[in-house]
């Protein structure tokens, strides 16, 4: 290109999005490691063997994760992180199970931010837009019959909000979650308010930080008179199928950024896919990095669930070149997992989104941006313009052990109900699993004397006619060495709710006088977990008399309720009680303590 184009080029972007484009020569490096090992952690504290050796393999290649006056294997001048940047972590929380991305490589990258050799003064803060069906603290009811935390992790309960929280306690990290505020749109000049602003067709979010950094993504950080362009964003998608798109990767991973409450949402499925997150990634705010976890790979179920619909790839991929890696991703790690040709590249829908990526951002004059560590020019789905640069660092010479995941101790498991049962293993246990339900410590039960041990996981149906109880456990035991064994910590709950867990009527609760016609508050408090859903009854004289409601929320913090209109046709009498009562335990139920008044 001349340049005149060069320059019509550059007057597209506002002062503080220019970027130059980088020569046609440059072609885009896609890093993969894999090998990474089941127990990540195995040296202790948040370093992550998986991100350590991606980070190592990208500063080997001179793409260095740090910028820093300092030179090392990690950093040099033009490094992507600044030791006083906001770097934001895009993380997919609209799912859950392994349909997220997984917290334990986000929870080392976390750790490597903070260790920035010039001293890390800034603010990683973890983000996501489920578009109202999001939690960073993954437990999400959306397409799951729980409200549970299931963290992709190897322990469950490390949701994101988990390693805020708990994990790092650190000023310097936190969470903003995004769906509260995708159907605010604001000014350009309000830079108070949470919300979004629109950007041709698309959007993206302005909020102020837990350590009290304006962002506002587009434009960067707000000081109060300026924007400074400390502001990076690290994208880290999960690597699934998906049922229209067929795969989501780096590309798509944009629709958690962009507002679907802005007008546009209609066009953006699925035929606007490859526009707007080209747009997000050119326009709006290009990746330092993007990072696509296949650590786990959904590649029978968009929802990471049950597990038997993932596969253990143990690789991370990444790349500045969204279109290169969202290549790659599909052609050398999801397609080869079951040979599904809808997983494939060369499929017409991925063809189809991916061109539209490339088309737009290269319209637009590619990624290439120095000044933010942003080395890629133009992208590209071409195979011959990439350098795959790979390492591969398998499992550490570990003892052989096995260890029961869940159930662990607490749960309760209504009877009929599926459940799956899980564990994680250590060297080579074997290959076999013999698995037992026991009741107050003797076997009840062999569930199965073959479960696969590396697929992690047996689905289990509760039968009906088990005998209600809060002192059952599981024990798994390797068949090919007995010796290997693992059973929960703590007794669970079948068929009864867990212990601690009550209802208590609050309103009416005896001397009341309600008249007919009226609407009046049902209120119930209650502990433990009673079940998400119960049945409000209407008693008469000591007999069930009238089904209120019969399935309805149990409510939240502790306290539930609805609004009755109580009939006109319903009889006077001083007689009446009203019972609220779980619809998965029958035990837990409360009613009036004393009868009230219906005038």
């Amino acid at each position: 290109m001349g340049k005149t184009g060069a320059a019509t080029l550059l007057l597209f972007f506002p002062p503080w999005t220019r970027r130059l484009r980088a020569g046609p020569d440059i072609k885009s490096r896609i890093f993969q490691v894999s090998g990474i090992p089941s127990l990540p952690f195995t040296g202790g504290g948040n370093s992550h063997a998986g991100v350590e050796a991606l980070l190592a393999l990208l500063g080997g290649q001179g793409l260095k994760f740090f910028r820093s006056s300092q030179i090392s294997e990690l950093a040099g001048p033009e490094g992507m992180i600044a030791a006083d940047d906001v770097v934001l972590i895009k993380v997919n929380a609209q799912w859950k199970y392994r349909g997220c991305t997984n917290s334990d490589v986000v929870r080392g990258l976390i750790q490597r931010v903070l260790e920035h050799p010039d001293g890390f003064s800034g603010e990683v803060v973890i983000v996501e837009n489920g578009q109202g069906r999001g939690s960073l603290n993954c437990d999400t009811s959306s397409s799951y019959n729980n409200d549970e935390v299931h963290a992709n992790a190897v322990d469950e309960k490390h949701s994101f909000l988990y390693l805020v929280e708990h994990v790092f306690i650190d000023p310097r990290v936190s969470a903003f979650e995004l769906d509260p505020i995708r159907s605010k749109f604001i000014d350009a000049d309000d830079h108070q308010t949470n919300g979004y602003r629109r950007y041709e067709n698309v959007s993206y979010p302005c909020f102020t930080s837990a350590g009290g950094r304006r962002v506002e993504l587009r434009e960067g950080v707000w000081t109060g008179s300026e924007y400074r362009q400390n502001l990076k964003l690290i994208n880290v998608p999960v690597l699934k199928t998906h049922g229209t798109s067929e795969i989501t990767a780096a590309l798509k991973h944009m629709y958690g950024l962009v507002s679907m409450n802005d007008g546009n949402k209609s066009g953006r499925h699925y035929d606007g896919l490859g526009e707007t997150c080209g747009k997000m990634m050119v326009s709006v705010r290009t990746p330092a990095l993007n990072i696509v976890d296949a650590i786990w790979v959904s590649h029978k179920a968009l929802s990471g669930y049950p597990a038997s619909s993932t596969y253990e790839a143990k690789v991370l991929l990444a790349s500045q070149d969204p279109v290169a890696l969202d290549y790659w991703a599909a052609k050398a790690v999801l397609y080869p997992i079951d040979q599904n040709s809808s997983h494939h590249p060369d499929n017409q829908s991925i063809r189809r989104w991916l061109a539209a990526a490339e088309t737009i951002i290269n319209q637009r004059g590619g990624l290439y941006n120095p000044e933010w560590g942003i080395m890629t020019g133009l992208v590209t789905r071409d195979e011959s313009r990439m350098v795959i640069a790979s390492v591969e660092i398998g499992e550490p010479d570990l003892p052989d052990r096995l260890e029961l995941a869940s159930p662990n101790g607490g749960e309760s498991w209504p009877l009929g109900s599926a459940q799956t049962i899980t564990w994680k293993v250590q060297g080579n246990p074997g290959t076999q699993l013999k698995i037992q339900l026991l009741k107050g410590g003797d076997l009840n039960q062999t569930l199965s004397t073959s479960a696969s041990l590396s697929a992690g996981s047996f689905s289990w149906k509760v039968p009906g006619t088990l005998p209600p109880g809060n002192d059952y456990t599981i024990r798994i035991i390797s068949r090919q060495n007995s010796a290997l064994r693992d059973a929960s910590d703590q007794p669970f709950s079948i068929g009864m709710a867990p212990p601690g867990s009550r209802l208590t009527m609050i309103s009416p609760n005896g001397g009341e006088s309600w008249k007919r016609g009226s609407n009046q508050a049902i209120v119930w408090n209650y502990n433990g977990q009673p079940g998400g859903i119960v049945k409000v009854s209407l008693f008469k004289g000591g007999d069930g008399f009238r089904v209120i409601a019969s399935s309805t929320a149990l409510g939240s913090d502790g306290s539930g309720g609805l609004s009755w209109a109580i009939p006109a046709d319903l009889p006077a009498a001083g007689n009446y009680r009203i019972q609220v009562r779980s619809r998965l335990f029958a035990e837990c139920r409360d009613k009036s303590d004393l009868p009230f008044t219906i005038t």
